[in-house]
């Protein structure tokens, strides 16, 4: 009987041991999930208040931008306004725009414009009357030269005058003898030939003085001038020395009547033409100047396959000299109109470029800064291609827009205060 109570006894106790860690897990378990259950609705909380937070931020923003735009001072103007302020308003129209591409050329000597003065027969050089880059007249004495060969001229010169003398007067009296009957006919005759023979040799003497330029009373100096007008541009001539026959002494040039030269590019030889008027630069001081095409090689260089261009420069100034280096400026051929507006609309508003638009109001005229992109600038400054921002046919401030920007500026500084 007692081993059987103990059993029994046994059993009863393992059952209460079970139901008491039966009974702690179950209590943990609702308590682990009462926790997490906590924790989720406090994420959700925090999630809610956050959303709330950025609704009222954006609320926040968006009563900023809309407060911005109603505090922007309006800019509203009467025809009268208009013309006080000299404000000029345009339509946004297509158009070219012109781009100017620069390319190197030379301004060279015109040889049709040039004069290469030499000596025409031996001499010793006794005078020189002119100085490298002076300007001389045409028939200005440049040098004098002693030339041996005229005083032997001018000697046959004064032989020929005297046997003149002596056949003229031989002349005459047969001619009288003759009238009398004293003297035959033939000696007449004789007479008469000896008279024009001499006559003869007086002109062919006096031609051989005049061919060197010289004159029958010049003691065998010669005088060497200025066939044109123009400038000294080289000079090989010092007194003293013995010049050959066919030296230069001297060139001048007509620094007036340049020649302009350049390589074609090979995108503008269609539009290229003899005749046409083009536009170079001075490197040294920017000055612009006009020449005129007047012709293009034949051929092309073998090695680039360019045309070599020359032009005579229309534009007479003294900073222009032979060998200088300048660029010409050729148009960019056939553009494409774009949308274009005056460069003058352009102003700079906040960091962007804007155009002031037109719009009608009850009041006048409301102008207000439109943003634009802007392209392309022209090469005379005058145009802005419009990429966007702007319609074609819209109304634009074509001049006075600073006046609208500093109106605009100003209207919001005060209200700023």
């Amino acid at each position: 009987m007692l081993t059987k109570k103990s059993q029994w006894f046994w059993v009863v106790l393992v059952l209460i041991i079970s139901l008491v860690v039966a009974g702690i897990l179950l209590f943990s378990g609702k308590k682990s999930s009462a926790m997490n259950g906590g924790e989720a609705e406090h994420a959700h909380a925090e999630a809610q208040e956050a959303k709330t937070k950025e609704s009222g931020h954006e609320a926040h923003q968006e009563k900023a931008t809309e407060a911005h735009q109603e505090e922007q001072p309006e800019l509203i103007f009467t025809a009268q306004q208009l013309q006080q302020f000299g404000i000029v308003t345009d339509r946004v129209r297509l158009g070219e725009i012109q781009q100017q591409t620069r390319h190197p050329a030379k301004l060279v000597v015109n040889t049709d414009a040039q004069a290469h003065v030499g000596a025409s027969f031996m001499a010793q050089v006794e005078q020189v009357n002119v100085s490298l880059g002076q300007s001389v007249k045409k028939g200005q004495v440049l040098a004098t030269l002693f030339v041996p060969e005229l005083i032997d001229q001018q000697a046959n010169l004064s032989l020929a005058r005297e046997a003149l003398n002596l056949a003229a007067q031989d002349y005459q009296r047969e001619k009288q003898l003759m009238n009398q009957g004293v003297s035959a006919r033939q000696d007449y005759q004789r007479a008469y030939n000896a008279y024009r023979q001499a006559q003869i040799q007086v002109q062919a003497a006096t031609q051989r003085l005049l061919a060197y330029g010289a004159s029958a009373g010049s003691q065998g100096r010669y005088a060497v001038r200025a066939p044109l007008s123009g400038t000294i541009s080289s000079k090989d001539i010092v007194v003293g020395e013995q010049v050959a026959t066919g030296k230069p002494l001297f060139v001048i040039d007509q620094l007036d009547q340049l020649w302009l030269e350049f390589i074609l590019p090979n995108s503008s030889t269609v539009a290229m033409q003899p005749g046409q008027k083009i536009k170079f630069v001075s490197l040294q001081t920017q000055h612009e100047f006009e020449a005129q095409i007047q012709s293009l090689t034949a051929q092309a260089d073998q090695d680039t396959g360019r045309l070599q261009v020359r032009g005579k420069v229309l534009t007479a100034a003294k900073e222009l000299r032979p060998n200088l280096m300048v660029n010409v400026l050729l148009e960019t051929p056939n553009p494409v109109p774009v949308l274009r507006v005056d460069k003058r609309a352009i102003q700079q508003r906040e960091g962007q470029s804007v155009v002031f638009v037109v719009s009608q109001d009850k009041k006048g005229l409301r102008f207000e800064p439109k943003p634009v992109q802007t392209g392309r600038y022209s090469s005379d400054g005058a145009w802005v291609e419009i990429v966007s921002g702007l319609t074609q046919q819209q109304h634009y401030v074509r001049e006075g827009s600073f006046v609208l920007k500093s109106e605009l500026e100003k209207g919001e500084a005060e209200h700023g205060h």
